[in-house]
């Protein structure tokens, strides 16, 4: 039932008191399903049962759009305001979790061997457990997915986020010791370990095939994982593309060319806006200054 305008207790759901509210604010069905994860037939249902409950039609049913009929405005405040307290209680229940839950960072592959490499420094500095999620996917920060993300270059623009940029991460070329005398000219059969193809440019894999076709090497092997890439080189079975901070740091390699401009990217951090828990923070300031430490051999200076 309504009383004074709001909602009743009666037999509401907030879920469907949830789907009521991400609809007025989207102003149609696909938006608010998208926004919420579920399907426009099941968002539909919600709105239907909530619309029994209270007795009467929510929107307006216009071409294009959805507008509120006087009795969804009537509620509209009181189930903005129930969404504020539950925003209220998700944040409440991150800062509690926070204590005993592990702060969770989402990076690329190299991102991830370069926090391993430092792992004693985040640990010493945040006393915080951490979770270093190595993937291409773009995680959900505002799903609690992870905490932090550690992004290269193609950043988000949606979405309520806080961004800064880290600082440049750089990429060489890197070969065994011994593997050829002479790098400045041509490599005529010189073996490459190569990244998977692809016709995308600009891309590190794309480069590195233009490279090897201009210098006349070939490649013998393509192998996806950054990991496996370095221990191929380790053990001498081409030169291939590194990171220069983990490139730089193995006594048996070298460097073939300078790291080129074309190959460098931006390292930005990410963190929701509300995730205001201590230990995510102490974890962000601790990213901040790491870098920041690094960022010479980072950028393969």
């Amino acid at each position: 039932m309504i009383d004074d305008g709001g909602l009743g207790s009666g037999d509401l759901d907030w879920e469907d008191i949830r789907a009521f509210l991400a609809t007025a604010r989207c102003g149609s069905l696909t938006g608010a399903a998208q926004r919420l994860r579920l399907s426009p037939p099941t968002l539909g249902r919600r709105l239907k049962r909530l619309e029994d409950a209270l007795g009467g039609p929510l929107f307006d049913r216009l071409p294009n759009r959805l507008e509120l009929t006087a009795l969804g405005r009537s509620v509209l405040d009181s189930a903005a305001a129930m969404g504020d307290a539950a925003a209220a209680f998700a944040r409440n229940a991150d800062r509690l979790a926070a204590t005993a839950q592990p702060v969770r960072v989402t990076a690329t592959t190299s991102v991830s061997a370069f926090l391993t490499l430092h792992l004693a420094e985040l640990l010493a500095e945040t006393g915080a457990d951490l979770t270093i999620l190595s993937t291409r996917s773009a995680l959900n920060l505002a799903q609690r997915e992870a905490d932090i993300a550690l992004r290269m270059d193609r950043v988000p623009v949606e979405g309520d986020l806080v961004t800064r940029r880290l600082g440049g991460f750089g990429f060489t070329l890197y070969a065994m010791r011994g593997l050829r005398d002479d790098w400045s000219g041509r490599w005529d059969g010189t073996p490459v370990v190569g990244l998977p193809e692809t016709r995308r440019r600009p891309s590190q894999s794309g480069w590195l095939d233009d490279t090897v076709r201009d210098r006349g090497a070939r490649i013998v092997a393509r192998l996806s994982e950054l990991p496996m890439r370095l221990d191929a080189a380790r053990r001498g079975m081409g030169l291939t593309l590194l990171p220069c901070v983990l490139g730089d740091a193995e006594p048996t390699l070298v460097r073939v060319v300078d790291p080129p401009a074309a190959l460098s990217e931006d390292v930005h951090l990410l963190v929701h806006r509300r995730r205001d828990a201590p230990a995510v923070a102490a974890v962000v300031d601790a990213l901040v200054r790491l870098f920041r430490r690094h960022a010479e051999a980072l950028a393969g200076e």
